[in-house]
């Protein structure tokens, strides 16, 4: 246990000058990367989604709907992992 509570007061790792704050920043600019580059493909799966059930016949419109909402699940779920990744960030500052 006493180990465990050693490793948690990490102040600069070995080996160069980085600093616990700035992995943690490096992560929370790969995280904003991350969402902007997830939405901005979701958002072209949509408008890609819509035209297809726009062309598509009667027979295929239930697949296309299910693409659809399955996008959107994505997108919920892109949404809650950058923020979950956000809040533990936010937890070690």
């Amino acid at each position: 246990m006493k180990y465990l509570l050693s490793l948690i007061k990490i102040q600069e790792l070995e080996g160069g000058t980085y600093n616990i704050d700035t992995i943690l920043k490096v992560i929370k600019q790969i995280t904003d990367w991350a969402i902007v580059v997830g939405l901005s493909l979701s958002g072209v799966a949509l408008v890609i989604s819509f035209i297809m059930y726009a062309v598509v016949d009667v027979d295929q419109k239930q697949r296309v709907k299910q693409r659809i909402i399955q996008t959107f699940f994505g997108i919920i779920g892109i949404l809650l992992a950058i923020s979950f990744v956000n809040i533990i960030i936010r937890l070690f500052t």
